[in-house]
């Protein structure tokens, strides 16, 4: 299992230096920076595959309920676990992950279409940031 400092902190902070030296490379027209924020953001997808892949996003407790889990009632969204309500980021970082490879190639081959992909996956992993702190909050 992987603790929840893990499942929360890698995440914000890949996003976060992702698109800070993605933005810095394009501010400052540098394209090893850019290329270096993009690579970040394929990483960090490739973790979310990993992650989702070796079963790691698992409740802490989710094994020791035994059936006394069947009297209960189901669990209402505000007593959904961190893990459960980061699943779906995890998914959109997968994405974010294969839309910042999409990027990192057309960049490297100097193609048109580099610049509207990096746009879209700087906003989707921005909107994912946000999302993070939207299940933590909850």
């Amino acid at each position: 299992m992987i603790s929840n400092f893990i499942t929360v902190s890698v995440p914000q902070w890949g996003i976060f230096a992702g698109l800070t030296v993605m933005i810095y490379g394009w501010v400052e027209k540098k394209k090893a920076f850019g290329l270096v924020g993009t690579g970040m953001l394929v990483l960090l997808g490739l973790f979310a595959a990993y992650v989702l892949a070796a079963g790691l996003l698992v409740p802490e407790d989710f094994f020791t309920a035994g059936s006394a889990a069947e009297d209960e009632a189901p669990l209402s969204p505000d007593e959904i676990p961190i893990e459960g309500r980061l699943l779906p980021v995890y998914w959109g970082l997968i994405i974010c992950g294969g839309l910042a490879l999409a990027a990192f190639i057309t960049e490297l081959l100097n193609r048109r279409g580099a610049n509207v992909l990096k746009t879209i996956t700087g906003l989707l992993a921005l909107a994912l940031f946000f999302f993070i702190l939207g299940a933590l909050r909850a």
